[in-house]
C-alpha cells in the first residue's frame, strides 16, 4: 500500500505548493469567451464581471490557459483583443480591462500544436461545430488521458454546451473518436471538475492532497490527515472518498438545517446518496479514552469530530465536525483511520 504519510510538502489548509505534476494546466479559456460584439455597454461590463468570476480562483500561474491566437479574436466590432486589451481609449471598461489584463498574464500562453488544429466536434446529437483553438486544445489534451476543463463563460452562445462533463465527438483523421471533457460556465460548476479529475484521470496518491481545496471549498481539512490510515488500498478508498467528501461539501450543514436538529433524517438523507453517515453513539460518548480520540487540532484550536462515514462496516471511516461558526460554518474533515475505539 503507498504511504503517503506526509514528505510530500503539503498543506490542505490552504494553496497547494506547486510541483511538476500540478503544474501541469487542466483549465484551458476558450476563445468563445472573448466574443463581445453583440453586447451592450452594460452587457459588456456584466460579461467582463463573470470572466472574471471564472478565471480569478484559477489564475496563479499553473492550473488556467488560453491560447496565443485568442489575441487575434474579434472581441469588439472591427477590433482584435489584444488591441482592445491594450488600448486605454475606451474599447473596454478601464477597471475591468485592467483586471482582465492582470489574470490573463497569470494563465499559461500556449502556442497551438497539429493536435490543436480545429476540426468539426460535436455533444450527443448537437450540431457539427468547429471549436476554438482552446476548446480543440483543451479536447487534445483529454484525448491524451487528462482530465481537462474548457473555461466557456455563461454569455457566450456557442458551443451552446452545459456545464459539467460532457462526452465530445470530434473529427479525426482516422474519422472520429469520443472525448470526455469538462465544459465550466460558472464558478459553482468548478469543484465538480476536480473531483472528476481525482476520480476520473486518476490522480496518484501522492497528488491527492494538492486537489483537495478546489475540489470541496466548504470543508477544512487537518493537517494530520495520511490516506495511509485506512485499512483499504488508495484504489480501493478513492471513489467512496471522493463521493463522500462531495456530499459533505454540497449538503452537510444544509441538511443538518432542514432537519431540524433531527439526527435520524440527517442519516436518511445521506443514505439516500448511496452514503453512511452517522454521529458517535451513546457508548462511545462514555468511554473517555474512545472520546478523546475524536479531538482534532487545526489552527491553534481543538475541535471535536464526533460524526463519521464508513466505507465498510468494519473499516475505513473518515471522521468530521459539525458545522463551526468560526469558519463560516465549514466542516472540519478531521481524521482518515481504519476504525477508531468504540
Amino acid at each position: 500500500m503507498l504511504d503517503v504519510a506526509g514528505d510530500d510538502g503539503r498543506n490542505v489548509s490552504g494553496a497547494a505548493p506547486v510541483t511538476d505534476a500540478d503544474a501541469d494546466y487542466r483549465v484551458v479559456v476558450g476563445e468563445e469567451c472573448f466574443d463581445w460584439r453583440e453586447l451592450t455597454d452594460s452587457g459588456l461590463i456584466d460579461a467582463l464581471d463573470a470572466l472574471a468570476e471564472l478565471l480569478e480562483p484559477l489564475a496563479d500561474g499553473r492550473r488556467a490557459a488560453f491560447m496565443d491566437p485568442a489575441y487575434d479574436t474579434e472581441c469588439r466590432p472591427s477590433i482584435a483583443l489584444q488591441d482592445a486589451l491594450y488600448s486605454p481609449d475606451g474599447v473596454l471598461p478601464r477597471d475591468e480591462r485592467v483586471r482582465l489584463l492582470k489574470l490573463l498574464g497569470k494563465c499559461k500562453r500556449v502556442e497551438p500544436g497539429e493536435a490543436d488544429l480545429p476540426q468539426p466536434v460535436r455533444v450527443g446529437d448537437g450540431p457539427w461545430r468547429e471549436p476554438s483553438w482552446g476548446t480543440a486544445h483543451a479536447l487534445a489534451r483529454a484525448a491524451e488521458g487528462r482530465a481537462m476543463s474548457c473555461l466557456l463563460a455563461p454569455y457566450a452562445k456557442e458551443p451552446d454546451w452545459p456545464s459539467g462533463w460532457v462526452t465530445v465527438t470530434r473529427t479525426t483523421e482516422a474519422g472520429h473518436d469520443e472525448v470526455k471533457a469538462h465544459v465550466l460556465r460558472s464558478p459553482k460548476d468548478a469543484p465538480g471538475f476536480w473531483r472528476g479529475l481525482l476520480t476520473d484521470e486518476p490522480v496518484g496518491a501522492e497528488h491527492f492532497f494538492t486537489f483537495m481545496v478546489d475540489a470541496f471549498p466548504q470543508l477544512l481539512f487537518a493537517d494530520s490527515l495520511r490516506l495511509h490510515h485506512f485499512k483499504g488500498t488508495y484504489t480501493e478508498v478513492l471513489p467512496w472518498l471522493v463521493k463522500l467528501l462531495g456530499a459533505l461539501n454540497d449538503h452537510f450543514t444544509g441538511t443538518l438545517v432542514d432537519c431540524g436538529g433531527d439526527l435520524s433524517q440527517v442519516m436518511r438523507r445521506f443514505d439516500a446518496l448511496g452514503l453512511d453517515i452517522s454521529p458517535e453513539s451513546a457508548n462511545t460518548k462514555k468511554n473517555a479514552k474512545a472520546w478523546e480520540q475524536r479531538n482534532v487540532d487545526h489552527e491553534g484550536a481543538t475541535y471535536r469530530c464526533d460524526w463519521h462515514g464508513k466505507r465498510l462496516w468494519d473499516r475505513d471511516r473518515v471522521h468530521f465536525s459539525l458545522p463551526i461558526a468560526a469558519y463560516d460554518d465549514r466542516v472540519l474533515v478531521g481524521i482518515f483511520v481504519g476504525h477508531l475505539a468504540t
